[in-house]
């Protein structure tokens, strides 16, 4: 492998952070490969989110990102329209990367040093981690989980989903933080889901703790906890059997809001999947096969709850029926 520089793998962190943001499963399938590559590039991709998160969009000239303005009732000659449009997108583009770039300086890389790496997969991927001390991870699609060399009994998981079989060891605790949560096992299985505004944790054998610094919840076997933005944990118990059904081909759900189903879909299958707004909060009880043409999954999930799914852009919408015209 090519030795490369620090500023060369900061503006490699930068060009996929911007890639990323319209990409496709070609373009994850390269993305995970360049993680891979190096642990310095995962280094540098959360150093980059960090910088955007930290800079406010203000810093970004409006005239950069914005439609190109015409007041002119006469319509542009196409040869001369479309050098305007690209060269505005251009520097929107660039005024972004420039943003990133300054601000990516200025932060310290928490994650950084060659001990702390991380393991990614693209949508519709899956992959088993081998974490050390007997203990493994199986993450599914679209997941981000941070390792550490000197601490295999502590991991993070940034996104996604991940089921973790951990080898119990009283003197040494396995804690996994995912954002605000942490969760620390007592001789276990358990499957965790973190997405923005969404903890999920399910316990398939023996039990844990969450928060184990703070609140102290104990859990057992067939014992589920969610946390919905910044809501208190709810606690309910179901057949551990049902736990963890992404990995058997199988969603299963009891009142879960369409929109955490259709993440949990997109991460499965590979294909984005998005929610009208206006039913995002339906709830949907039921069972959901993973196995055989994603479309299809899709449009007779749909289908079930009485709306409709369809293209668009990259992917799919799942929106009400169309109503028949008076």
């Amino acid at each position: 492998m090519t030795r490369r520089t620090v500023r060369e793998v900061r503006a490699e962190a930068i060009g996929w952070h911007l890639r990323l943001r319209d990409g496709g499963p070609d373009d994850w399938d390269l993305f995970v490969h360049w993680l891979e590559d190096d642990p310095a590039n995962s280094d540098a991709f959360d150093a980059v989110q960090r910088a955007e998160t930290a800079t406010t969009a203000e810093i970004l000239p409006e005239h950069g990102m914005a439609a190109p303005a015409n007041d002119d009732d006469r319509l542009p000659d196409e040869a001369t329209s479309t050098p305007v449009r690209r060269g505005r997108w251009l520097t929107g583009f660039a005024a972004l990367a420039a943003v990133l770039l300054v601000a990516f300086l200025a932060l310290p890389l928490l994650r950084s040093g060659p001990d702390r790496f991380e393991v990614a997969t693209a949508a519709g991927q899956r992959r088993t981690v081998d974490l050390g001390d007997g203990s493994a991870a199986v993450l599914n699609g679209s997941t981000r989980l941070v390792l550490d060399r000197n601490d295999t009994r502590s991991v993070e998981l940034a996104a996604g989903e991940a089921t973790f079989t951990v080898h119990h060891d009283e003197n040494r605790p396995f804690t996994v933080t995912a954002g605000d949560h942490s969760v620390q096992d007592t001789g276990t299985r358990f499957n965790v889901v973190a997405e923005p505004g969404r903890f999920e944790l399910t316990v398939i054998e023996g039990s844990v703790i969450f928060e184990p610094e703070g609140a102290r919840v104990p859990l057992s076997a067939g014992q589920a906890l969610a946390v919905r933005g910044n809501g208190r944990p709810v606690v309910s118990r179901e057949d551990p059997a049902q736990f963890a059904g992404w990995q058997r081909g199988r969603l299963n759900y009891t009142s879960a809001p369409l929109e955490a189903v259709a993440a949990d879909l997109s991460r499965s299958v590979g294909t984005p999947l998005r929610v009208d707004p206006a039913i995002r909060a339906l709830p949907f009880t039921g069972s959901i096969s993973i196995v055989g043409d994603q479309n299809e999954t899709i449009a007779d999930f749909a289908a079930t709850l009485g709306l409709r799914a369809r293209r668009a852009g990259n992917g799919w919408l799942i929106e009400p029926q169309a109503r028949a015209p008076h």
